[in-house]
């Protein structure tokens, strides 16, 4: 740009130049010779003899002399001007190359607004800061690069006229945000501007860097903070451990004589319940699969021989633990009142007994109870070849010789015991003749209702069905293994057992 205009000043110089002499010196020639003819003329008028042409000649002469002076003086200072206003232009040149490239090459971004807030010239520097041409936001709205909660303060300032200085964020042509630290300066008299002003310096390193050194003086002080939290938690800590010491202890005594009494209440409750080899006496081809959830357990089992007619049980009592041991200690004298007491033998009857027993014995039949304790149960009599059964919430499945799957029998949906039940329960009797061979089976839920497998789901009631159907060909012992490493390898370690669990099984 200043070569260019370097070119167009010489040759503006050069024309002018030539003009302006040719002018000047038609103008100086044509004065002198009237000077010299007006002088002739006067000369010859006063005196027309020789004297009068010494005079003339004199008189040329001054005039050629004073010419010749005039000429060389006004060439002289003719020269002098035009290197003088030469040197002022180039002077003027050379700020104007500077002042361009200053504006060229310059980090800041300078932009006139017109009263409106739209962009009437942009600085080149703005494609290399924000990745705008100029072009990109001449004739538009500055709103459109501008953050939304910093607009305010530029419309505030250019409508106001007055000069300003604030922080504001530009959006670059990728999207993100930069910082700038604005001036704007109201120049709508100038010449030049006509417009506001607004410089604006990148400042986003700054921001960062700021950003970094506050975020560094805050890390500094939570980690002193930090600190000594720490030491006055770890002082707490050394503390509680001391406490704890003390505690644990405490509580190790404690719970070894609550093991101790939980060891002896099991000893009791398995002492109430008829061992294998009493059971086996009668029903030779039998196993009890008990596995309590804690030490004593909420399920039993109850075998009963009165004359020709073998009774067994397997019930499930409310609760689990101590609660649901104290549970089965009282239910289970229920079934024996029942048969030993009253003298019933259908299932049925006897299950009707228990109800009305225990309700009684748990205080459930007077006004007012709310207790809903009480028990599920399946009920089995054998009598020759026949089964009697009766159940109250738990079936009954046999598995026939060479059959695939086994056979379900199902109880009353109700329950013995609770509060909130009739006074008299009736239960259904189921009087069976399976096929010499088959396997007999009852137990409580909490088999089926056990959680594991690779999705932590329940066992539930078709899998344990479809497993019995697998054991019809296995030995009693066996069958207790193989229920034993199914529920093992079903639980495996990420699933504790969640309830007592307890499985009867019979061969005809």
């Amino acid at each position: 740009m200043a070569r260019e205009m370097a070119a167009v000043l010489s040759a503006m110089r050069s024309q002018n130049r030539s003009l302006s002499g040719r002018r000047e010196v038609i103008i100086f020639g044509s004065a002198v010779i009237s000077l010299s003819i007006l002088g002739l003329v006067l000369i010859f008028w006063v005196s027309a003899d020789w004297r009068g042409y010494v005079i003339g000649a004199l008189w040329l002469g001054v005039i050629g002399f004073g010419s010749s002076l005039g000429w060389n003086v006004w060439r002289s200072a003719r020269r002098y001007k035009e290197s003088a206003a030469l040197e002022a232009r180039e002077t003027i040149l050379r700020i104007e190359g500077r002042y361009k490239a200053l504006i060229q090459y310059a980090s800041d971004i300078f932009l006139i607004l017109d009263k409106n807030g739209w962009v009437t010239y942009a600085s080149p520097s703005l494609q290399r800061t924000l990745g705008y041409a100029p072009h990109d936001i001449e004739k538009h709205d500055l709103a459109e690069i501008v953050h939304s909660e910093d607009m305010p303060l530029v419309g505030s300032a250019v409508q106001r006229q007055s000069s300003a200085a604030f922080t504001v964020r530009l959006q670059h042509r990728e999207g993100y945000w930069r910082y700038f630290d604005a001036i704007g300066q109201p120049l709508y008299t100038d010449p030049i501007i006509q417009g506001y002003l607004l410089t604006l310096r990148d400042v986003t390193d700054r921001k960062r860097e700021e950003a970094q050194r506050r975020e560094k003086e805050a890390a500094a002080l939570r980690l002193a903070v930090e600190r000594e939290r720490a030491e006055y938690e770890k002082q707490l800590i050394e503390q509680s451990r001391r406490q704890l010491e003390e505690a644990y202890k405490i509580i190790e005594s404690k719970n070894q004589e609550i093991e101790e009494s939980l060891q002896y209440a099991a000893r009791i409750q398995q002492g109430m319940a008829a061992p294998i080899s009493l059971i086996r006496e009668y029903l030779p081809e039998s196993f009890i699969f008990w596995r309590p959830r804690d030490i004593v357990s909420g399920d039993f089992y109850w075998f009963a021989a009165v004359g020709e007619k073998i009774y067994i049980a397997a019930a499930d009592c409310t609760g689990h633990g101590v609660p649901g041991a104290l549970m089965t200690m009282i239910a289970s004298s229920t079934l024996t009142q029942a048969v030993l007491g009253e003298g019933l033998r259908s299932p049925d009857e006897i299950l009707s007994a228990a109800h009305r027993i225990l309700r009684r014995a748990l205080r459930q039949d007077v006004p007012g109870a709310t207790s809903q304790d009480g028990m599920d149960i399946a009920l089995l009599c054998f009598e020759g070849s026949r089964v009697l059964y009766a159940g109250a919430n738990r079936p009954l499945w046999i598995l026939e010789p060479d059959a695939q799957e086994v056979k379900e029998y199902a109880a009353d949906r109700k329950g013995i015991g609770g509060a909130s039940a009739p006074a008299q329960q009736i239960f259904t009797l189921h009087v069976i003749e399976p096929p010499k061979g088959s396997w007999i089976y009852m137990s409580s839920d909490g088999y089926g209702d056990q959680f594991g497998g690779p999705e932590g789901r329940k066992y539930m009631g078709k899998r344990f069905k479809r497993f019995l159907s697998q054991l019809g060909s296995l030995s009693p012992d066996a069958q207790a293994e193989a229920l034993r490493v199914e529920l093992e390898n079903w639980m495996g370690s990420q699933h504790p057992q969640i309830d007592d669990i307890l499985v009867v099984g019979v061969r005809l």
